[in-house]
């Protein structure tokens, strides 16, 4: 993404050197026999973590996905509130199998990594250690303690990273047109992105390095743009842009009502602490080094964790949002690899060094986290195929029919195996939290509907008079023009 063929190719050959036995290597031997059953061990949890879920939040991005399959146009057709390029890759996943969410999801954790071993080989780590960075630490803080398979972070956390490599690596052009790319995977990361950008302008600036960046930054905009014009989402994008502004200054933790603490109280959960005092630890930690590059991805790490904990005392409502801190942690890996190699570890203490740094720039991984996720494996993987009830209903009424969902995220995917079917609504979730003009939108377009699924979760609740309004809109509609049966995850309506 962000290397040329001879970068690629100068990579390869310097991993490979790095876990092959050479004869002419002093200590191969050891380090292939210590690097490769961590590096395997390493991943075969990463695969096991890498398995989405496919209800909840999941369950509503798979369903997005499934209808963008179907040729319904984003952010008219049907909406959800993030960002278009992360619904694209996953909609053109879903086009060969359920399969490709796992294999999208680790195609990003393994670009992350090759970028990870870029930035600790440029920053002065050797082949080796620039390894241990890449292949064993950057794996497991991706797959820490606040990671969920199949959400947005992952892809931008990516971009972020490639964009860091190709920053550092002085690499002007690919570094702007990947902010774009970067806004478009999750936009609130393109903080996370300017600061790296501009710490390398200041300390790394060569020539027309400003005007090659801005160079790329314009021609992946525009292309970005045009695309989304030419699907006919660019209006329904800025649209989300704002509506998602205006949700991210609802705080929905009703513990502490205070100005910006109500955003992080719910984000710094243990896990999400531990990440960010270990990327500081690191920061502080790499004061003395001497490496030039060294010195300048230290500063790359503290602006970027630094935009990531402003990004959050603004924007954070969850504790999934916790992921913003990856990228960053990531980046202090990468200084530990270029801090220990200035330190003159032995080869074997180097490795269990970023293993340990690995651990805990994730946030800490549980002995029974780690069991639980091997053996739950198969069946989340078994799971990804299974057509859900809902959809099975709709199925059983024949074909060339128009259908809506009523409920909140407790989607069980139920998009899959209905792309022979029309989208009535344009929101197949609704939330409390949604604005009134979405919610008094939607039982005016229920009679379109030949079909309805009504989830449980459509019922009052306390304290939202909004949502209120809208539930009993929709059940009065249900009533004069459905009618409904019992399911196991609420009602089936069927137009009279």
């Amino acid at each position: 993404m962000w290397l040329g063929p001879t970068d690629v190719t100068r990579v390869t050959s310097r991993f490979v050197s790095s876990v092959l036995p050479r004869t002419h290597m002093r200590g191969t031997a050891i380090t292939w026999v210590t690097f490769s059953p961590v590096a395997f061990a390493v991943w075969a949890f990463t695969i096991t973590r890498a398995i989405p879920l496919r209800n909840g939040d999941r369950g509503v991005f798979v369903s997005m996905a499934e209808r963008l399959a179907a040729g319904d146009v984003l952010y008219v057709d049907i909406w959800d509130n993030k960002e278009p390029l992360f619904f694209w890759t996953l909609s053109l996943g879903r086009l060969v199998s359920p399969g490709m969410d796992v294999l999208i999801e680790l195609i990003w954790i393994a670009l992350s990594a090759l970028a990870a071993f870029a930035i600790a080989r440029t920053a002065g780590a050797s082949d080796s250690l620039a390894a241990a960075t890449g292949f064993i630490a950057a794996p497991l803080v991706i797959v820490g303690y606040t990671y969920a398979a199949g959400f947005s972070h992952l892809p931008a956390t990516c971009v972020f990273l490639g964009l860091t490599a190709a920053v550092i690596r002085q690499r002007w052009l690919i570094a702007g047109v990947l902010l774009p790319v970067l806004g478009l995977f999750k936009i609130i990361t393109v903080p996370m992105g300017l600061a790296v950008i501009i710490v390398g302008l200041v300390y790394l600036r060569k020539g027309k390095a400003p005007l090659h960046t801005a160079f790329g930054v314009l021609i992946s905009g525009a292309l970005l743009t045009a695309l989304l014009a030419i699907r006919g989402e660019l209006i329904g994008f800025l649209e989300l842009v704002w509506s998602n502004i205006g949700y991210s200054q609802k705080p929905l933790s009703d513990a502490y009502d205070l100005p910006l603490w109500s955003h992080i109280e719910p984000v710094m959960v243990p896990g999400a602490v531990i990440a960010v005092a270990a990327t500081s630890v690191a920061v502080l930690a790499a004061q003395s080094v001497r490496n030039s590059f060294a010195r300048v991805l230290r500063l790359m790490t503290a602006w970027s964790l630094g935009a990531s904990i402003g990004i959050t005392a603004i924007t954070g409502l969850w504790e999934h949002h916790a992921q913003i801190f990856t990228g960053p942690a990531v980046l202090g890996a990468a200084l530990i690899g270029a801090t220990l190699q200035e330190s003159n570890f032995k080869w074997t203490s180097a490795l269990g060094l970023m293993l340990l740094a690995g651990v805990i720039l994730s946030g800490g991984l549980s002995a029974r986290q780690i069991v639980d996720e091997g053996l739950s494996a198969p069946t989340r993987w078994n799971d990804l195929f299974r057509v859900s009830q809902a959809a099975r209903d709709v199925q059983d009424l024949g074909t060339g029919l128009s259908y809506m969902r009523l409920g909140s995220n407790t989607d069980d995917s139920h998009a899959y195996g209905l792309r022979d079917y029309d989208f009535a609504c344009y929101q197949f979730v609704q939330y409390y939290y949604d604005i009134p003009s979405t919610l008094e939108y939607i039982p005016t377009c229920l009679p379109k509907a030949d079909v309805v699924i009504v989830d449980d979760s459509l019922a009052i609740r306390s304290g939202a008079p909004e949502w209120n309004s809208f539930v009993e809109a929709s059940e009065s509609v249900l009533t004069s023009d459905f009618t409904c049966r019992p399911t196991e995850y609420g009602r089936l309506c069927i137009r009279r």
